[in-house]
């Protein structure tokens, strides 16, 4: 899960919830000031086809990559070691540059300015809910399309279906995923144990549900559950109830996005089952802060967390022990439900690029998701190593039996089906639907609005912002 606004300072998560509201409208105007482009040469006209290794080959000096990300504190000094390794590999051939451009929303907000007076970069690294916008905007090469063009270089079968099903739409790889996060389930083993929790019930949301209903009762100073009241955690219960959240297809065919869904009934009780929790006493709430979700967590304050996989690092600094990591539970048929990914993907950017420049571009993207890098990255940064021959590695296998959390995810990647329902909604207004659904949930959990009455007006005002998102970007 990348990081939420909630996690910053309160000067910066102020402006991160302010460009978050604002994000939506600037996008839909980029994409018409882009014309829906399909990419450019040198000179911004569009190109159709993919460059091969021949145009890095015919490049008579050095080539620069430029690269923003938004990747701060282990993730973002683990990315800079790969790239300094890559340049020293690369020497007299490619040189990147990468630069840190602040949160996730400052660093679309960025690109979005730079869409329209030039100078983006030559790889974008953005996160999860940005894919529909820079999909629509037209500015990228698609990674299947420089796949095949490159064969040499990065085999897309070698990357998890999971991740890789995020970011494909029409049935082409649009971006690589870097940095990949799931939702799990973490649980205190010593209050379980007190309150005699069966650990084999905890696979559904109702045996979750359960349990944390059990703990409260026989331990009455302890809530039985607490996790992130954001928006990520909405998308996920509907996963893993194995329904789209937006129709039709999740965003994923020809057209995208018209509207929300979460009315419908697999999604009313999987909601209904989290809020009740609350309304009844069982939950704690923390807001939308995964860290006060986490401190409350490794406090001994609940017995049970949702929390992203990156929380797995937080817990260690704590110094909590004590704890396992559980799979993210599911209220629909393993066979087409789960979790849906966090993190952020590589964007090949073209309009305005050479074509020596995007090869080397994507040599840099193949090489940061290669098994060797994976696998130093994830141990440095906590996320999941998205490259399945990582998974052959002795050393990581090591690293696995020393590190039980890292192994459940590994797992969870493995067991979730590639369906629309795991792939998650793919629209550019992403970031205003969550500013449209995270308060209206919280009105739920709080008792302060029925599920019923507030999973409609959710529903309701994340249409409207996919409706103003498409009729001002032309759709």
């Amino acid at each position: 899960m990348p990081p939420s606004p909630s996690s910053f300072p309160p000067r910066a998560r102020l402006r991160a919830r302010v460009a978050a509201g604002c994000l939506t409208t600037a996008l839909a105007l980029t994409l018409t000031a882009c014309g829906g482009s399909d990419g450019g040469s040198d000179d911004g006209k569009a190109t159709d086809a993919a460059p091969g290794p021949s145009a890095l080959a015919d490049a008579k000096n050095a080539v620069t990559v430029t690269l923003w990300h938004g990747l701060g504190g282990p993730a973002g000094q683990a990315l800079q070691n790969e790239i300094d390794a890559f340049n020293k590999a690369n020497a007299g051939k490619i040189v990147v540059k990468a630069s840190f451009q602040g949160n996730y929303a400052d660093a679309i907000a960025k690109y979005t300015s730079a869409t329209r007076s030039g100078g983006t970069p030559s790889v974008m690294i953005s996160n999860d809910i940005t894919s529909g916008y820079l999909r629509d905007a037209g500015q990228t090469v698609s990674a299947q399309d420089m796949a095949a063009a490159n064969p040499k270089d990065l085999d897309l079968d070698k990357l998890r279906p999971a991740a890789r099903n995020y970011y494909t739409a029409d049935g082409k790889l649009l971006a690589v995923p870097l940095n990949t996060s799931m939702p799990l389930l973490y649980v205190n083993d010593k209050l379980l144990d007190r309150a005699k929790v069966d650990r084999s019930t905890l696979g559904t949301l109702a045996g979750v549900a359960e349990a944390a209903r059990k703990v409260h009762a026989a331990l009455p100073d302890v809530k039985g559950i607490d996790q992130p009241l954001d928006g990520w955690w909405f998308e996920q219960l509907t996963a893993a109830a194995g329904v789209p959240y937006c129709t039709p297809d999740n965003g994923r065919k020809s057209g995208g996005a018209t509207a929300l869904s979460l009315t419908s009934g697999p999604q009313r009780t999987a909601f209904g089952t989290m809020a009740k929790l609350y309304t009844d006493g069982v939950g704690l709430d923390t807001g939308d802060d995964g860290n006060a979700a986490l401190s409350a967590f490794a406090g001994g304050k609940t017995a049970m967390m949702f929390n992203s996989s990156g929380a797995i690092g937080g817990l260690t600094e704590a110094g909590m022990k004590g704890y396992s990591a559980l799979p993210y539970p599911l209220s629909g048929s393993p066979s087409t439900a789960g979790a849906a990914i966090g993190g952020a993907a590589m964007w090949v950017d073209r309009a305005g690029h050479s074509a020596a420049e995007q090869v080397a571009g994507w040599r840099l993207v193949s090489y940061l998701a290669s098994p060797e890098a994976q696998e130093r990255f994830a141990k440095a940064s906590g996320y999941a190593p998205i490259n399945t021959d990582v998974d052959n590695s002795s050393t990581w296998k090591a690293f696995l039996a020393q590190h039980e959390p890292y192994a459940v995810l590994g797992k969870q990647f493995a067991d979730t089906p590639a369906t629309t329902a795991t792939s998650g909604c793919l629209s550019g207004a992403m970031p205003g639907v969550r500013e449209a659904v995270v308060p209206e949930m919280q009105q739920a959990f709080s008792g302060k609005k029925s599920i019923d009455s507030a999973l409609k007006a959710a529903q309701d005002a994340a249409t409207a912002k996919i409706k103003d998102y498409r009729e001002q970007a032309g759709q």
